[in-house]
């Protein structure tokens, strides 16, 4: 009776039974790529899958490549549905991505029963050069604007500082009453001056090479004193 009971209950657990046997498997999917890091024209990868037990079975097997943000810019469904007998591996991919830092997600999903679903999604993360050496590029930039208006902003300081003594000492002073005394000194010595006749060699113009602004000023002040003088004689002369 006990043997009839187990015999029945096995009937009726068999197919059961040998649909899990058969069903029974383990697949896992790898990205394949080379490095770390790329250039962006370099970059390229593939995905493939792998039984590790079981018998064949139909895979199906997405990817997707996200930025640094989280946001998703690259989307990829090798397989839907397909067979697979021992490896499936995708084609490669060559999505040239803008510099900076991705993760891409790679994930299957088998039609028999996956003993181990751990393996079922692979993630690797990767960085796209460029971005570091335009950050590096810009912030040269920035310092050589900072120190170009540095450098003009200290000119025009030293320009705005100069000493006023400096300044100051770049303006000749004309004493006010020193004309006046010179001629008042010019007639008091021409009173003690006996008359003498005027000749045309009496006035000869001085010969200068080179005089400052300062010298050429005393020069005619001089000559004004001589034919102020003489003038002073001609007039003594004929009153006479």
């Amino acid at each position: 009776m006990e043997k009839l009971a187990f015999a029945v209950i096995f009937m009726i657990l068999s197919p059961y039974i040998s649909f899990a046997q058969q069903q029974s498997c383990d697949y896992k999917i790898e990205i394949l790529v080379d490095a770390e890091e790329f250039e962006s024209e370099d970059f390229k990868w593939r995905m493939r899958a792998t039984k590790i037990e079981g018998k064949s079975t139909n895979i199906t097997g997405t990817a997707k490549i996200e930025d640094s943000d989280g946001k998703t810019v690259k989307t990829y469904k090798p397989w839907t549905e397909d067979s697979i007998a021992k490896q499936k591996t995708s084609s490669e991919y060559s999505p040239n991505l803008k510099p900076g830092e991705y993760e891409i997600t790679a994930e299957i999903s088998v039609e028999c029963d996956d003993a181990i679903k751990d393996n079922n999604e692979d993630a690797r993360k990767i960085t796209i050069k460029g971005a570091a050496e335009e950050a590096k590029e810009e912030e040269a930039k920035n310092e050589d604007e900072d120190i170009q208006t540095e450098a003009a902003t200290a000119l025009v300081s030293d320009a705005d500082a100069e000493p006023t003594a400096e300044k100051e000492a770049k303006i000749i002073p004309k004493p006010a009453d020193e004309e006046e005394n010179t001629i008042q000194l010019a007639n008091k010595n021409t009173q003690k001056i006996q008359p003498q006749p005027v000749t045309s060699s009496a006035i000869q113009a001085p010969q200068i090479v080179y005089e400052s602004s300062g010298e050429r000023a005393k020069t005619w002040i001089m000559i004004f004193l001589l034919t102020l003088s003489i003038l002073f004689n001609i007039i003594l002369i004929w009153k006479r």
